[in-house]
């Protein structure tokens, strides 16, 4: 894909390299022309020179052809004119860095697909890091309303483990949440459990779960520790 990345801070330059890793073609526009000598440097990504709330600016990075843009801004203002402009310029996919909720509604106007609400984000990570120590957020889904999460299982569990569709019958377990994978202990890659396999103790789990969903799972956690 070819992605116009709005500024080359660090939220901006990191996506950037990430997204060249991926072997995806990648232009930041920055306002600073010592970070775009920087950037470039550093990691070859092609930068311009300029503001990317400057519609011109914008036509020269390509955003004709455009599969994506990324707002990277600091300001909620500056990404909100910048998703505007590229809106303007049809580009298909908008994806905005979002610090102040009261602005949600402006850049679903301003035709931004997907918004990352960095507040959010690090509210709930905070809550279920101090509330349930014994769970890890790996990141939000749908702006906070899911969260991928990842846990291990306690000791307590049968060596020879237990079914995903036996445990799935767990109360805790309910139905807005989704087992997504957990770590395979000889391969050590993630893989999709179905309802045969069996889950052992220690294996690492990765769930889909509702907000509401984590601290049943926490308790059910803590009620198997209990048991050892």
């Amino acid at each position: 894909m070819y992605i116009i990345v709005a500024g080359g801070g660090t939220a901006g330059s990191t996506i950037s390299r990430h997204l060249l890793d991926r072997k995806h073609d990648v232009v930041v526009i920055e306002l600073e022309r010592e970070k775009c000598e920087e950037l470039y440097a550093h990691s070859g990504i092609v930068t311009i020179h300029g503001d990317a709330k400057n519609i011109e600016i914008l036509e020269e990075a390509g955003a004709a052809r455009a599969d994506a843009a990324v707002a990277a801004l600091y300001k909620d203002e500056d990404n909100l004119t910048f998703a505007l402009l590229a809106h303007s310029l049809k580009v298909p996919r908008i994806i905005v860095k979002m610090r102040d909720p009261a602005y949600r509604q402006a850049y679903h106007l301003a035709g931004a697909s997907s918004i990352c609400d960095m507040n959010s984000m690090f509210t709930n990570k905070v809550l279920t890091e101090l509330e349930s120590p014994k769970i890890k957020v790996i990141t939000e889904i749908e702006q906070g309303e899911a969260q991928l999460i990842m846990f291990e299982l306690p000791s307590a569990l049968p060596s020879e483990g237990i079914k995903v569709q036996d445990m799935v019958k767990d109360p805790a377990f309910a139905a807005d949440c989704v087992f997504a994978g957990v770590i395979d202990e000889k391969t050590e890659r993630i893989v999709v459990p179905r309802g045969s396999d069996r889950l052992k103790p220690g294996n690492k789990v990765f769930m889909v779960v509702g907000n509401q969903g984590i601290g049943a799972i926490e308790k059910y956690l803590e009620r198997m520790e209990g048991m050892a």
